[in-house]
């Protein structure tokens, strides 16, 4: 892996975006997270000549050229497109509704600062003060990938770069820089895409996928929809390798499935996605006719992987009538959420207290995992 640090002016970066040279959309998409006050706070900052944190972006051939993809920066660079706007002639961005899909985002452009007292847009702004604001210049850091480079590498360093604001996760870089056959095929479990001009839009599938994934608390806690599909996407596919191989993985783990040289996963098999959706629908029905829905299984990400593991794998799903799970699932639910008391019979105290520290701490921890899973299905056949 390269890296070269320099600076880019506004002018050239003004001028990138108007060949369309710098690319917004597949890094990490996380959505419009900015708000326009954090915008006019940056903008102001700029203007007054002050520093911002430097931007990362991913170099690579595009034909006779080459393109920059925004690896870190994002939310500042779409500031600035914002600003800049399209009202002055002798500086704008030919079309900036093209990098903007959602109609509140559109509406921000041209947006004004206070600046000596005054409420000013870019295009109020004097000569002088735009001379000096197209040598801003903006600390910029450009990777490329050489042929003995690894992905892992590049993922270590995107991910330590990106825990400030809105931090990135390996896997949001595995879905900017892979490319794996099961990705895609998963998604379109749950979503379609979008795109309108330059600007990418998630649109959720009504289905018993999203039905059940959007009862997590780490969906539902999310500002914007974009957001939302991609924590569904990233659960989505720890669940659906789980279901391939039943082996539970860690998380980095299951990201080297999709960062091996050569090595990608096959997509699903009709077999697969109907195994897939039984469960599903099962868990979708649980919800809408029982107090399932409302209890920590259904909501706390780590109690929900294990549930619907256990759903996938053990064939409690075929052990019991599907009223009498759902019944003992509730009752589980509610006893872990502490409105029902710890039945005494049974070992069920033993069983659910080593459940609850199993759900504690360490969760990702594939022996943890195991054991969590075990005893989860022996509190619902005891029950």
């Amino acid at each position: 892996m390269d890296y070269r640090n320099s600076e880019m002016k506004l002018d050239q970066i003004i001028n990138y975006f108007n060949e369309e040279k710098i690319n917004l959309i597949p890094p990490f998409q996380r959505g419009h997270v900015w708000r326009l006050p954090t915008r006019r706070k940056l903008l102001k900052n700029m203007v007054q000549g002050r520093p911002i944190p430097a931007i990362f972006l991913y170099k690579e051939a595009s034909g006779s050229k080459y393109s920059y993809n925004i690896l870190d920066g994002k939310q500042r660079l779409e500031s600035l497109l914002l600003f800049v706007g399209n009202r002055r002639e002798d500086m704008k961005i030919d079309n900036v509704s093209r990098y903007f899909f959602e109609e509140k985002q559109r509406k921000s452009a041209n947006f004004k600062i206070e600046l000596g007292g005054k409420s000013l847009g870019f295009h109020d702004l004097n000569e002088a003060i735009v001379r000096d604001f197209r040598e801003y210049a903006i600390p910029t850091i450009e990777i490329s990938l050489g042929e003995d480079s690894s992905l892992d590498e590049i993922i270590n360093l995107f991910v330590d770069i990106n825990q400030q604001g809105v931090p990135v996760s390996r896997f949001d870089v595995v879905k900017a820089l892979g490319r794996d056959p099961l990705l895609g095929n998963v998604f379109k479990l749950i979503a379609e895409r979008q795109k309108r001009g330059e600007a990418l839009f998630y649109r959720a599938k009504r289905n018993e996928f999203t039905g059940v994934l959007k009862r997590l608390q780490i969906v539902a806690n999310l500002p914007d929809g974009n957001s939302k599909v991609d924590r569904m996407w990233e659960r989505l596919i720890e669940i659906v390798l789980f279901s391939r191989s039943k082996k539970h993985r860690t998380p980095v783990e299951i990201l080297k499935s999709f960062i091996k040289s050569g090595d990608k996963n096959p997509r699903l098999q009709a077999s697969e996605q109907r195994h897939l959706r039984k469960v599903f629908r099962f868990l979708s029905s649980a919800y809408k006719t029982s107090a399932l829905a409302e209890t920590r299984l259904a909501t706390d990400q780590p109690q929900f992987y294990t549930m619907i593991t256990s759903l996938l794998g053990d064939g409690i799903l075929t052990n019991f009538p599907n009223g009498t799970l759902i019944e003992k699932m509730t009752k589980f639910g509610k006893i872990i959420d502490g409105k029902l008391p710890i039945p005494k019979e049974k070992k069920l105290p033993t069983i659910i207290k080593k459940y609850q520290d199993l759900s504690a701490r360490q969760t990702t921890n594939v022996g943890r995992r195991e054991e969590r899973q075990e005893k989860f299905i022996e509190a619902i056949t005891a029950l």
